[in-house]
This record gives C-alpha cells, sequence and structure tokens, in this order.
C-alpha cells in the first residue's frame, strides 16, 4: 500500500492525551493517530448515507402528503395493536 508522510503540530495537552488513549489501547501513538484518521476519513456524512433513501423515495413517485399519510396511518395501526396487547394483558 503507498503511504504518505505528515507531520502536524500539536499543542503539548493533545499531544500528551494521545499518548495515553494510544498506551491504553496498546499501541504506539502514531500508529493510533494513523487508526483514528482511517476511521475518519472512511466515515459516511449523513447525507451519504441517507443518499439510497432519498433516491429510492424519487423514484417511488410518492409525494411528501403521501408519505406523511402512510407515516400517520402505520403510526396509527402500532398504538392501536399496543393497546389490544395491552387490553389482553389486563383481562
Amino acid at each position: 500500500m503507498e503511504t504518505t508522510t505528515l507531520t502536524i503540530h500539536l499543542p503539548k495537552d493533545v499531544s500528551l492525551a494521545l499518548e495515553d488513549k494510544a498506551k491504553i489501547n496498546g499501541k504506539g501513538v502514531a500508529e493510533y493517530v494513523e487508526d483514528l484518521l482511517e476511521r475518519q476519513a472512511r466515515r459516511q456524512t449523513l447525507d451519504e448515507i441517507l443518499a439510497p433513501i432519498r433516491n429510492g423515495f424519487e423514484e417511488s413517485g410518492m409525494s411528501e402528503s403521501d408519505l406523511e399519510k402512510l407515516i400517520d396511518e402505520e403510526v396509527r395501526a402500532v398504538r392501536a395493536e399496543r393497546r389490544k396487547r395491552l387490553v389482553s394483558l389486563n383481562e
């Protein structure tokens, strides 16, 4: 794997905190920071996570008011089912 070398300047308190966290995780500071940066670089934004849902909604042809009605109906159905279960438990 090709790598890039970076030099960063950190306040002493940040450097000490990284040393402590690296030690707790059984790693050297460089390895610990590399892991942190890799995870952060690969982390998806909320927009990226929601993109397939947004695309599916657009492709469905459903309007926002249709979706709102569907959600309201489902919420009512779940609440009615919950009430039924509570009544049957109390009998």
